[in-house]
This record gives C-alpha cells, sequence and structure tokens, in this order.
C-alpha cells in the first residue's frame, strides 16, 4: 500500500492537467478578488454578499458548493480515469497488486488532487484580499487551526459530493463519459437540491446532514468547531458508503 501511495503522490506532481487547472484556479481568485474591489462603498455589497476581507474571503470561497464540487469532479477524472485510460492501473494489477489497495490509494490521490486544485483558489483570494483589503481578524493559533480545519472539511465535502462520480469512474473508466455525467448530476442536480433547500427550511435541514448542504451548514454555524466536525463525520460516512460499493465494483470489474 505504501509503495501505491507514493506512486500515486509521484504521478501527482508529474500531472500537467492538473498544474494547469491549479493554474486556472488561481487566475480565477485574482479575478474574483479583484473584483470585489468595484464594490467597496457599495449599497449592493451587503446584498449580494460581497465579502472583502481577506479572513472573510476565505470562509467565503469554502461555501462556493459550484465550484468545489466541480474540483472534485475534475480530481477524480484525472486520478482514476486517466490511470485506465493510459493503462497503469491494470499494469499494477498485472504485476501482482490486489485491487482493494488500489482503489483506496486511488480515492487518496483523489483527495489530494482535490486539495491541489482548491487551494490555489482559497489562498490566492485570501492574500489578495487581505493585501489589498486588510485581513480583518487577529491572527492567532486557534484562528489559523480553524481555517485549517475548515479547508480539509471543505475537500472531504468536496469528495462526498462526488460519491456518485466515484462510482462512474470505476464502472466507465473513460474520462469524458466520468466527466460529463459528474457535471450533469453533480451541477444540475445537485444544485437543483441545493437551491430548493434554501427555499424550503424543512429540506435544507435534511441536506444539512447530506454532502449538498454541509458547506452551507458550517457556513451558517459560523465555522464553530462543533459544526467543522459534524461535516467532517459526516463526510467520512458519505465517502465509505460510496467507496465501498465501488470498491466491490472494481473488484469484479473486467478492465478495459
Amino acid at each position: 500500500m505504501n509503495l501505491l501511495l507514493k506512486s500515486e503522490m509521484t504521478k501527482l506532481t508529474k500531472s500537467r492537467s492538473l498544474h494547469w487547472i491549479a493554474l486556472l484556479m488561481l487566475a480565477l481568485s485574482a479575478v474574483t478578488a479583484l473584483s470585489c474591489l468595484s464594490y467597496v462603498n457599495s449599497p449592493e455589497a451587503e446584498e449580494l454578499e460581497i465579502v472583502f476581507y481577506g479572513y472573510d474571503a476565505f470562509f467565503s470561497s469554502l461555501r462556493d458548493t459550484p465550484t468545489i464540487s466541480i474540483l472534485g469532479v475534475i480530481a477524480i477524472s484525472i486520478v482514476v480515469c486517466g490511470d485506465f485510460e493510459n493503462r497503469t492501473t491494470q499494469l499494477k494489477i498485472a504485476v501482482g497488486y490486489h485491487r482493494a489497495p488500489v482503489f483506496f490509494s486511488k480515492l487518496a490521490a483523489a483527495a489530494v488532487a482535490d486539495i491541489i486544485l482548491l487551494l490555489p483558489y482559497v489562498l490566492g483570494r485570501t492574500v489578495l484580499q487581505s493585501v489589498l483589503l486588510g485581513f480583518g481578524h487577529p491572527v492567532t493559533a486557534d484562528v489559523v487551526a480553524n481555517m485549517a480545519a475548515a479547508f480539509f472539511t471543505a475537500v472531504l465535502v468536496g469528495i462526498a459530493i462526488n460519491g456518485i462520480t466515484l462510482l462512474l469512474a470505476f464502472l466507465l473508466q473513460r474520462t469524458i463519459l466520468v466527466a460529463g455525467a459528474g457535471f450533469c448530476l453533480i451541477l444540475l442536480g445537485g444544485n437543483a437540491l441545493v437551491s430548493f433547500g434554501v427555499s424550503t427550511p424543512w429540506f435544507g435541514r435534511v441536506l444539512s446532514y447530506t454532502p449538498l448542504g454541509l458547506l452551507r451548514a458550517m457556513d451558517a454555524a459560523s465555522y464553530a468547531p462543533a459544526a467543522v466536525g459534524k461535516a467532517f463525520g459526516i463526510s467520512l460516512l458519505w465517502i465509505a458508503g460510496f467507496a465501498v460499493p465501488a470498491c466491490r465494483m472494481f473488484q469484479n470489474a473486467e478492465l478495459k
């Protein structure tokens, strides 16, 4: 398992597609941060939920459910489907690796890839808006720890939201098919459910126990440690709930 994880991490450091998308996310963070400047002293800022300080920008990035969902789709597509298409996964099995360790090494790699893609967006906004408008909050060890916990929990939420994408990745084994299906299911179906949850309080409370509602639930609780811990635990349960059938599917699948 250690060798498999080391191999996956090495591939991530050399993945050009991952690096290009990370750079695009950094550019997006700069555009988003600079666009906030046009709302300084504007009466529309509060209505549009525009945030100015770096501290607020950090947490604003973490409640961006569509972006975090898309990055989860991309991470799983690159890590899982990319290796099916270049036959790296098939080679690992041919040389004697069991499928279950291969599966869990890829799940771990997908989470790391998601971190690589999300971090430039979150940190880019935070740093740039802090430089331009100030951080807006005292910097203490507790604040930094809470920010780190919220970030890594948001990564887990992004993977949990994409549980169906994970299943499809091991079933279809093709990047374009999995990415297309993931975008449709997560963005169209998921966003429709989130919108319904916002307008319907009882459904919103139900969603707060599912990955689709966890980012908003943490935000509503001002990222209190209890809320972050709850989201972390629920995400792990949902990931496990999708990982078990996905692993079984992989163990029984005919590799293409």
